[in-house]
């Protein structure tokens, strides 16, 4: 159970293998805050259409109770965490409606999500927080695994209700859960407003 009193619901779906080189290009526009590059946006709306499962909160941009060594990373992780979770949140959706073109949309949300994850994967990780990036890691790789295999039992005919089924997705929610234990145990000291939107970034993430 996710441990903020937020309710989860079930809005994913997934493709096969593990997310490997971005096919489009990425830009993030950096901007120097207190010492670092800021990527995360000034503006979180979510794609036109769509809504968040949970309550989401923009980044703080002060980051008060995270170590300034970690701030940079801090920002730019949780910026591709956006980017992951409204690829993912499109993808759901599309997979939820029938007569879609199910196979163009998980190209898109391949591009757009093995883009984050390579950007994740290309900053440099304080120490301490290699396990916490890992794991975010390995949440993403799952829901991609959990998506193609959707993909391709809603283009055979088969209910979006029947994917819940797929175990990459249970999976992949387990991850995020460990990802925000490590996010409490190595900040015990964040503001609640920080504690808020690293929590739903996870939470409106997960699949469930």
């Amino acid at each position: 159970m996710w441990n903020l009193g937020v309710s989860g619901i079930f809005r994913t779906f997934v493709f096969s293998g593990t997310i490997i080189a971005a096919v489009t290009s990425f830009a993030i526009s950096a901007i120097a805050y207190d010492g670092f590059q800021d990527w995360y946006p000034s503006v979180i709306s979510p794609p036109s259409g769509h809504k968040y499962s949970c309550a989401l909160t923009a980044l703080p941009k002060d980051l008060t109770g995270i170590p300034a060594s970690d701030k940079q990373f801090i920002n730019h992780v949780y910026a591709m965490l956006l980017k992951a979770l409204e690829a993912k949140l499109v993808m759901l959706d599309t997979l939820m409606q029938e007569h879609q073109s199910y196979g163009a949309a998980y190209a898109r949300y391949y591009a757009d999500t093995s883009a984050a994850r390579q950007k994740i994967m290309a900053e440099p990780v304080p120490n301490g927080l290699l396990n916490f990036r890992n794991t975010v890691i390995t949440a993403i790789d799952q829901q991609a695994q959990f998506f193609g295999q959707a993909t391709k039992a809603r283009q055979s005919g088969q209910p979006a209700q029947s994917i819940q089924n797929i175990p990459e997705g249970r999976q992949a929610s387990a991850t995020l859960q460990s990802a925000w234990a490590a996010m409490q145990s190595r900040y015990p000291n964040m503001s609640s407003t920080v504690r808020d939107s690293t929590y739903h970034h996870l939470c409106a993430l997960d699949l469930f």
